[in-house]
């Protein structure tokens, strides 16, 4: 200010007046901010800005959206934490934050995690393989932390914009948010927490509402209310009706009640590797063998649980499957509920495959047996890339069995088949 002095005393009265104004904006700014973010702040913290929020949901929306669902979150919360990620991302998962020249600053991806080596830690924390850049990978990171990653930090400048967050907790008023722009300001707050001043609340709130009302979200089956266990509401739909299955006259009803017992045979129970095919018509020998055919599987040296499910399946049903090339193999499932010429059911058939997704679980596996069981019926199932030790190694075969009860414990998400298959 002392520097203005001169120029103040010797200016005309027009210019005067520009110097003092000047110099009110340059006072008034907090220590660190700069003349143009002071002269902005009010725009950005009151959220006045004309963006425009409407969204057509794209596959990884979508995608975010049913991995909400199927761990237990509400159509308000999911469309809470879709409208923040739309702001912070733009729903691409390689976005990196603009304008930040620090990497140690410099958010990145779908929720925009700083620094960007926030997303390999907890994947090498949880055995996640991939890459951090992966949809599906930060997904399942979203759905898991969402459960650890809240804290009450911005809860007294929440309040101090007149909301009430249920019981002074973020993540409470999230779960139980009945409406979606609440559930964006208390995600946002209590999971996102962004630089406060900058945060562009309303803007976060209108992408919410977008995806709330949106035909997409609207396909979809969401519980009823949140469980912070993640377990569907006793009165949700999904207990009686089939996901998407709405999308094709000919997909299976989910409760048809029809579990068949039997055994397909075959698979070993008392080795970890996949050497036991050997003697196959794939002649999967030693690490590095694929199949013969290859299977249309492109990670070579990568035994996934998907690629298990595809050689598995082309065995026992005489090469008569396809690889339908979807992001995860737990969501197979939902993928054959909408297509035709394929099944999905909660009841299960030796010879299908099934799917776990929700609750940081994402994994394909081949039902070889079912039996009768006090839960209900109990499953054997044969499966790739089990063990801990690594992602997609040769040594990651396993069978297991699993009651009807361990089987929804570990998010369950379904059986399917390929109507050809006559099971």
């Amino acid at each position: 200010m002392k520097r203005l002095l001169p120029l103040l005393l010797a200016a005309s009265p027009p210019v005067l007046v520009l110097l003092l104004a000047f110099a009110m904006v340059v006072v008034a700014a907090p220590a660190g901010m700069t003349t143009m973010a002071a002269a902005t702040m009010a725009d950005t913290a009151d959220c006045t800005d004309d963006t425009d929020t409407t969204v057509t949901p794209n596959d990884v929306a979508a995608s975010l959206a049913r991995a909400f669902a199927k761990a237990g979150y509400s159509k308000a919360s999911t469309a809470g934490v879709l409208g923040v990620i739309q702001f912070e991302s733009g729903m691409n998962p390689a976005q990196e934050q603009i304008g930040e020249p620090d990497p140690m600053l410099r958010g990145y991806g779908l929720n925009q995690w700083t620094p960007r080596s926030k997303i390999r830690n907890w994947m090498d924390a949880n055995h996640v393989s991939g890459e951090d850049s992966d949809a599906d990978v930060q997904i399942r990171m979203l759905v898991a932390t969402a459960q650890t990653d809240f804290n009450n930090h911005f809860l007294d400048a929440v309040k101090a914009e007149g909301h009430e967050p249920i019981d002074d907790d973020l993540r409470t008023w999230w779960l139980q948010a009945d409406n979606p722009e609440d559930a964006a300001v208390a995600w946002m707050a209590g999971y996102g927490r962004p630089y406060w001043a900058d945060r562009h609340e309303k803007e976060r709130e209108q992408y919410a509402r977008a995806y709330y009302d949106s035909k997409e979200l609207a396909d979809i089956d969401f519980p009823a209310e949140s469980k912070p266990d993640g377990k569907k509401d006793a009165a949700s739909p999904s207990d009686t009706a089939d996901t998407d299955a709405s999308c094709d006259a000919d997909a299976d009803d989910s409760s048809d009640g029809n579990a068949k017992y039997g055994d397909v045979g075959g698979a070993p129970t008392n080795t970890h590797d996949f050497g036991w095919m050997c003697a196959t018509k794939l002649k999967i020998c030693q690490a590095g063998d694929m199949g013969a055919p290859p299977l249309d599987w492109q990670a070579a040296g990568n035994y996934q649980c998907y690629w298990y499910w595809l050689a598995r399946s082309w065995l026992v049903h005489d090469g008569d499957v396809i690889n339908p090339h979807t992001m995860n193999g737990g969501q197979l499932s939902d993928w054959a509920a909408g297509t035709k010429g394929w099944t999905r059911s909660d009841e299960p058939r030796p010879g299908a495959g099934v799917c776990f997704w929700g609750g940081g679980n994402n994994h394909v596996a081949f039902v070889e047996k079912v039996d009768k069981d006090p839960s209900g019926w109990k499953i054997m199932i044969s499966e790739g890339n089990f063990n801990d030790g690594g992602a997609g190694l040769w040594t990651s075969y396993n069978a297991r069995w699993l009651t009807k009860g361990e089987y929804a414990a570990a998010s369950g998400n379904g059986f399917f088949w390929k109507d050809s298959w006559k099971l």
